[in-house]
């Protein structure tokens, strides 16, 4: 697997755009999810906001099979300005240590059973080794109570930061991501010192 890292100036507008696209077919075509959709793509105003993408590629070929979303909490983010009714009253946290991830998707090529498919598994651990990296001590992300259970079964240290809502079609749940020295046990058997990711 091979994992890219950049704003959407660094990226490369045809990866960039099948990014938006796999992002369509994941969230409207299989998910139902009621996001607006522009020339076949998902696009939202987050994209505006200068994040960071990680794209996921397996093995030697081109073709994107998955993708992340990144933006600090210094700034606007899902959570906050959009489902802050997860939060339930609570505040939003903000910290230049601390980052939303969003947008997760993957092709369906790489289903999981019960838990995350190992490509799945892969994307975890890849997005977390750069969070180390960059001294991001926790990630925030808006997600399902099904993933909740596979961020706990591949044993990564998660909190709830509100109570499960029905958003659309889905249980939705807003956790936190801790990335110390147990996360890391379980994801890479020791803690890390830095990525071990291939990343560009």
């Amino acid at each position: 697997m091979h994992f890219t890292i950049g704003r959407r100036d660094e990226i490369d507008s045809e990866q960039l755009c099948a990014m938006h696209r796999l992002r369509a077919d994941v969230f409207k075509k299989r998910k139902g999810w009621d996001v607006a959709i522009i020339a076949d793509m998902e696009i939202d105003g987050y994209d505006a906001l200068e994040p960071l993408y990680m794209l996921i590629k397996d093995g030697g070929g081109s073709e994107i099979k998955g993708c992340w979303r990144l933006l600090p909490t210094t700034g606007p983010y899902m959570l906050r300005d959009t489902f802050s009714e997860l939060l339930e009253g609570r505040p939003a946290p903000v910290s230049s240590q601390v980052w939303e991830l969003s947008r997760f998707a993957v092709t369906p090529r790489y289903p999981g059973n019960k838990g995350f498919s190992d490509f799945t598994l892969e994307a975890v651990k890849a997005i977390v080794a750069y969070g180390i990296e960059q001294h991001i001590q926790r990630y925030v992300t808006v997600t399902t109570v099904a993933v909740e259970r596979m961020l706990i079964r591949a044993g990564l240290v998660i909190t709830r930061l509100g109570p499960v809502r029905v958003i659309g079609k889905e249980k939705a749940i807003a956790l936190e991501i801790d990335l110390g020295a147990m996360t890391q046990r379980a994801l890479f058997g020791v803690p890390k010192s830095c990525c071990g990711a291939t990343l560009q």
